[in-house]
């Protein structure tokens, strides 16, 4: 074999081994996106998955002081306020305070609004927990069934829907970084 010949078998075998890496490395790429694809979908359900647990126990509250709770009426003795999440001033939860086993509690309702719809020395009926009179809500549907029947359905259809093209991507091997 001559100079050329030998030349020529060296760039052939360094073309096919060059091929190879090259195909090993976009299989490599794949499997990596794909596994990125998996844990990003499994990361974000978890998130989706701990509001909705959020939601529940918020439930669960509410219907332990819907079947046990006691009633009772409240005044409400101020107006918290407090900036919106887009940082606008102002939103206000109204503080109540009740009578319960001859001792005073008071709570801060978990719903604020701009425009509230109580006023400071205004009566309000409230639900409380009798062995734990610091459990307590005012007793308006609104007040204790809104957050969990907002926040769960919400959650699980994000759930549905992330989960949905991240699996349709995995399928595709589409690159989503």
């Amino acid at each position: 074999m001559d100079e050329n010949e030998k030349l020529n078998q060296a760039v052939e075998a360094y073309e096919k081994n060059f091929d190879k890496a090259a195909n090993t490395l976009g299989k490599v790429g794949r499997g990596a996106n794909r596994l990125y694809i998996g844990c990003t979908t499994i990361l974000v359900n978890l998130f989706f998955a701990a509001f909705c647990l959020w939601g529940a126990y918020a439930a669960s509250v509410s219907w332990k002081l819907e079947t046990t709770g006691e009633l009772t009426t409240g005044t409400i003795i101020r107006l918290e306020e407090s900036e919106t999440s887009e940082g606008y001033c102002c939103v206000y939860a109204p503080v109540i305070e009740f009578q319960a086993n001859g001792q005073t509690y008071s709570f801060e309702s978990d719903t604020a609004s701009d425009q509230s719809a109580y006023t400071v020395g205004g009566q309000v009926r409230v639900r409380y927990d009798p062995a734990n009179p610091n459990t307590a809500q005012i007793d308006n549907f609104m007040e204790r069934w809104l957050f969990p029947a907002i926040i769960i359905p919400a959650m699980v259809f994000a759930s549905l829907l992330v989960t949905f093209f991240m699996v349709r991507a995995w399928q595709r091997n589409e690159v989503i970084i």
